[in-house]
């Protein structure tokens, strides 16, 4: 039996450990408090609140692209957009099925969706779906409630009013991919894939801002607590001439080519067509695979841009070119005249001039007025390839002309020696060069280019950089040395082709609203017949067949104000196929000069 002290002392052990434990109970509590309190204060208030707050992005309002007159070619219409934050919904499934029953999504859509939410952040809005009416999305709105992590927002989305006519120039927009994401964007951001919403992207962006929004339990908004606004781009006005634009597009029709106009002083593009165009609204109303895949399977090639991207041989418009070398290095030909018989013998091979009976007696003036072949075949021959490669330099071929519409092809110019495929060099042969100086053979050129060639030769010989926006200071890359009289005589030459009888663009071109300065290029497809059987020289049958048209030039003559260069694939003469797309432009800047 333990004694009463015993008890007592046991008891007071008991008790004495009990406050003890207390004690420590209490210090730890305490610890646990200040810590909570004091040290670890902001770190659980920021986690707090973002458990309480969202931050959603506010997209900005992408610039606007207007012509000249201020006609708009890339604006924005008002819409709605549907987002999602993946992580606050409790079932994608249940939510995905819901929502497919209230939009109408088709299968192709949903899948598209899916991908992603997959390849997106969690925590991160991820667009569903855009560009849609308010009848649309008013049945969601309504029901938002039942959708946590799903969101409406007004917005707009970017439209082309003039789709084909400019869609080589303007481009189209699509939503951001993995590598833009790395430059800053977010999943939900459409950004300039081709044409000037490519190259002025930066500019046209805008700044993103923010929302912060109160969200309760299940992440639904219950009120907005601050916004940032969001920045919108900046509106570029460009120097481009959309009447203009439309009225060699009429002219053009339903044939493959380019047209280019621009300022002969200061380098402002007014037109800048390729045909076929492609419908730009497609890519941000939704593209359809078959569609993507019937532009890359057509054989008119309507992706591409044709005044920039392709390169074509100039057929006679490099006549000049030749003429200009051949008065540079004073060619014994360029000051007295030959014979044309229709053909020079070039040993065993007739080398032949397009009209069969030939120009008979003629000199640089008329072999230009003409294109007479057999004129510039004798002074291709005298001046060798050498310096027909020099001069096409000297004038901007062979290089990009740095209009900001990349990529831009260069063309290509002949160098001095053949290279082999052994990798040896050897010199051209004669014929080779002779078919050169009347723009065959290996030499390609682009249609803006060409037109910046013409205005070289409209301005004195300053070889300007072609630009698009309006009001934008000159910017002369360099200036051809060419004498007062060469150059003069090359002018009265090109003013012949369009307004003396003979002239090579005269019966198109005698009655245009300015005097027209030009020169007209029948490019060959396939090789001229060199027999004397006029059966084989007919035009060919196939459209494939049909030689490329060209025309350059400038206008008025007299004060010139604008050149060109004018490019139909397959479209037989240049005089008859392109003459007349200048002499509905001329048409169209003559009145609004007059309206001025």
């Amino acid at each position: 039996m333990f004694s009463q002290l015993n008890i007592r002392h046991r008891f007071e052990g008991r008790m004495w450990f009990f406050q003890v434990s207390i004690f420590i109970l209490l210090l730890i509590l305490l610890f646990r408090m200040v810590n909570l309190q004091f040290l670890q204060h902001d770190g659980l208030m920021l986690q707090a609140e973002k458990n309480r707050l969202n931050v959603v992005p506010v997209l900005p309002t992408r610039g606007t692209i207007t012509d000249r007159f201020g006609i708009g070619l890339a604006v924005n219409h008002i819409s709605y957009r549907l987002t999602m934050i993946p992580e606050r919904v409790e079932n994608m499934d249940t939510m995905m099925t819901q929502l497919t029953a209230i939009m109408q999504w088709t299968p192709n859509q949903i899948k598209h969706i899916n991908k992603r939410i997959e390849r997106s952040r969690k925590d991160r809005p991820v667009l569903l779906s855009d560009k849609l009416t308010w009848q649309k999305v008013a049945p969601l709105s309504a029901r938002l409630h039942r959708f946590p992590g799903l969101d409406v927002q007004a917005g707009t989305h970017r439209f082309y009013p003039y789709k084909e006519l400019t869609s080589h120039l303007i481009g189209y927009l699509s939503l951001a991919r993995n590598r833009d994401l790395e430059r800053g964007y977010l999943r939900s951001e459409y950004i300039g894939r081709s044409g000037l919403e490519r190259s002025f992207e930066k500019r046209l962006h805008g700044s993103l801002g923010s929302q912060q929004e109160e969200v309760d339990a299940h992440g639904r908004r219950i009120a907005v607590l601050q916004q940032t606004p969001s920045s919108m781009g900046e509106d570029i006005q460009l120097s481009l001439n959309v009447d203009l634009q439309k009225a060699a597009a009429k002219v053009m029709g339903k044939r493959t080519g380019a047209v280019v106009v621009m300022d002969v002083h200061s380098g402002e593009v007014l037109t800048l067509l390729s045909t076929p165009g492609i419908d730009t609204n497609q890519f941000t109303l939704g593209l359809e695979q078959k569609q993507w895949n019937a532009w890359l399977n057509d054989k008119q090639r309507p992706l591409l841009n044709r005044t920039t991207q392709a390169a074509y041989p100039p057929a006679s418009t490099w006549k000049l070119v030749s003429s200009f070398a051949g008065l540079r290095q004073k060619a014994p030909l360029a000051n007295r005249s030959t014979q044309c018989e229709g053909f020079i013998q070039l040993a065993d091979r007739k080398m032949r001039c397009w009209k069969r009976t030939g120009h008979q007696k003629i000199n640089m003036h008329d072999a230009i007025m003409h294109s007479c072949d057999v004129y510039f075949y004798e002074l291709g021959d005298q001046l060798g390839m050498q310096h027909l490669s020099d001069e096409g330099k000297l004038w901007g071929f062979g290089e990009v002309t740095g209009i900001p519409l990349p990529p831009e092809s260069r063309g290509h110019l002949a160098p001095s020696m053949q290279r082999l495929h052994n990798g040896r060099e050897r010199h051209w042969y004669r014929g080779e060069t002779m078919i050169t100086a009347i723009g065959q053979g290996q030499t390609t050129v682009t249609p803006l280019q060409m037109a910046r060639f013409s205005a070289a030769i409209a301005n004195g010989g300053d070889i300007l950089r072609p630009h698009l926006e309006a009001g934008k200071a000159p910017e002369i890359i360099r200036h051809v040395d060419v004498k007062p009289k060469h150059l003069k005589r090359i002018q009265e030459s090109m003013y012949a082709v369009a307004n003396k009888v003979g002239g090579t663009a005269f019966y198109h071109l005698r009655h245009s609203a300015w005097k027209i300065a030009g020169k007209t290029g029948t490019a060959q497809v396939i090789s001229m017949s060199q027999n004397d059987d006029a059966e084989k020289s007919k035009t060919p049958e196939i459209d494939s067949h049909k030689d490329h048209a060209w025309f350059m030039g400038y206008a008025p003559y007299e004060n010139p104000k604008v050149a060109f260069a004018i490019f139909v694939e397959h479209g037989g003469h240049g005089g008859s196929a392109a003459g007349p797309i200048a002499k509905a432009m001329v048409e169209v800047l003559a009145a609004q000069e007059a309206k001025e």
